[in-house]
């Protein structure tokens, strides 16, 4: 009996399959994202600018510890390891970039975008998206979260297009669990594609109905399998650290049964997500660029193509056409459920712009619809318009935003500077004596006037410098003291810290900084007011 003969690809064959699959406009999405990206984030890369997180965790560098194992993102030590830790915004805003062009080549492929003109808007939307810009200011994992990104559309790919489908499956899951491991709230992006690409396939009637549901099963199968192996692995990785599983948003109370009984609301909450992205300010700040009704456009021209494309469906079969119709609606209403899972499997889970990014997603897969009816110039046409005003809403609200926070930065490198000088000038000061911070800089030491703040892209650029917590305050105070000024300073125990802000002195004789009453030392601390009410250890 001949044994069958295992081929051996040569390097060079190897690198023509490649370039083979590599085309054109893979090629196109690729240079447009990295241009675009470049041209559009050239402050982040150039500045030094960042979120509170940024501000408490990073600047300079950065090694993921205990905090990172305990939310079960492992993974982001190993990704950060590519940028040596080392968290400054040019590296990894460059890194993000990179990583995100090659995402939208793999979404071009996953996609299957002919149309020079989607593959562009789909490559620049990808690097212009508000929630792009929120990504890369967390500078200490930003390039980890773009990666995780990346893999989540990557266990897509290998499902729907590798060719040995068992080894598909397998790598799939393994990607579905190295995404986890990152960033959790990436598994809408895997769904949401899934849905996406089973919607578009039957609408281009290039697979059949059994087919089509058939990668459904295997990607909820992939899904299943690698959430049990993340499961199963991050227990381990936690008994030997000896950590436990940290209770930020409630995820120590991750169960089946709290997923069943929380159900009703939790779906809900999956369009009240979807609807406040695409049509409110609270995750991305839309009405003042007027971008609710542009997006409204843009929906209404995708109901619309998508109507065209269901009348017209190549089947000549009645029973099966109406089938296909049938699922296919069944899928779009589901889709906000898929892109935004993570609601449903953290009860309590509210979206924000950093963990909105898999919206963004929305995009290709219209421009696939409306490819598939590309011969109606007004629908073609029109939503070529409108996606390009909402781009240029994106890349200004990008750039607003850099400019806010560099505002806002600046403001509260000058307020540090005073507060310092004024320690230094306080009767009985030593550098050796510890201090206690009573609050943030923020409102309550200089005015929030410039209108700029109402262009930005939302609530994480305008809130304060420093973070907002008693912990990431005291965390905030010494590194940036550290960082921009070259000082080691030591704060005061949190006993400490609770007793004097409590105390009728701090309450009653001190006022809010730059007052002069608003740095003393007391019981050998030195205190400094900027708030009637601090943030309490307990």
């Amino acid at each position: 009996m001949d044994k069958k003969k295992i081929k051996v690809i040569t390097p060079e064959e190897a690198l023509n399959k490649f370039l083979n699959w590599f085309d054109t406009n893979k090629r196109i999405a690729f240079l447009i994202a990295i241009f675009v990206g470049i041209i559009t984030h050239i402050t982040m890369i150039t500045e030094t600018i960042m979120s509170q997180d940024g501000l408490w965790n990073s600047m300079e560098y950065f090694r993921p510890g205990e905090w990172e194992t305990s939310l079960g993102r492992w993974g982001i030590e190993i990704v950060q390891r590519l940028n040596q830790f080392i968290a400054i915004p040019t590296i990894s805003t460059i890194s993000c970039i990179v990583m995100m062009a090659i995402t939208a080549v793999i979404l071009i492929d996953i996609f299957e975008l002919k149309s020079k003109i989607s593959v562009i808007f789909t490559s620049a939307i990808l690097v212009v998206t508000p929630t792009l810009t929120a990504t890369v200011l967390y500078i200490y994992t930003s390039f980890a979260y773009c990666f995780s990104f990346f893999i989540s559309a990557l266990v897509i790919w290998f499902i729907y297009k590798f060719k040995n489908k068992k080894l598909g499956f397998i790598i799939a899951t393994l990607c579905l669990v190295f995404s986890l491991s990152i960033y959790q709230s990436y598994i809408g992006v895997t769904i949401g594609l899934c849905i996406m690409i089973s919607i578009i396939d039957l609408i281009r009637n290039k697979k059949e109905l059994k087919e089509v549901l058939f990668n459904i099963l295997k990607t909820a199968l992939v899904v299943i399998i690698g959430g049990i192996l993340y499961y199963i692995i991050t227990q381990i990785i936690l008994k030997i650290s000896g950590i436990e599983i940290s209770a930020y948003k409630n995820a120590q109370n991750v169960s089946i049964l709290g997923i069943l009984l929380g159900l009703k609301d939790t779906i809900i909450q999956t369009y009240r997500d979807f609807f406040t992205f695409f049509f409110r300010n609270e995750i991305v700040y839309n009405t003042n660029y007027r971008r609710e009704v542009l997006y409204g456009i843009f929906f209404l021209l995708f109901t619309i193509s998508t109507i065209i494309s269901l009348v017209f469906l190549e089947e000549k079969d009645i029973k099966k056409k109406l089938m296909k119709i049938t699922i296919i609606t069944l899928l779009l209403l589901i889709l906000p459920i898929g892109l935004n899972i993570i609601d449903i499997i953290i009860v309590g889970n509210e979206m924000y712009a950093l963990t909105a990014v898999q919206m963004i997603l929305i995009f290709p897969f219209i421009f696939a619809i409306f490819e598939n009816n590309d011969k109606y110039i007004l629908i073609k046409w029109g939503s070529i318009l409108v996606c390009f005003v909402i781009l240029a809403t994106y890349y200004i609200a990008d750039n607003t935003s850099y400019a806010a926070l560099k505002l806002t930065y600046n403001q509260a490198y000058s307020t540090t500077m005073r507060i310092m000088d004024r320690m230094e000038n306080t009767p009985g000061y030593s550098k050796d004596l510890p201090i206690l911070f009573g609050g943030i800089v923020g409102n309550n030491n200089y005015p929030r006037t410039s209108t700029l703040y109402n262009y930005t892209i939302g609530s994480i650029v305008n809130n304060t410098t420093f973070h907002g917590s008693y912990g990431g305050a005291i965390g905030t105070w010494v590194k940036f003291i550290k960082v921009f000024y070259g000082l080691d300073i030591k704060t005061c125990t949190a006993e400490e810290y609770n007793t004097i802000v409590n105390s009728d002195i701090y309450k009653d004789e001190m006022e809010i900084f730059p007052a002069e009453s608003s740095i003393k030392i007391m019981d050998g601390i030195i205190v400094v007011k900027l708030s009637d009410e601090p943030f309490l250890p307990y």
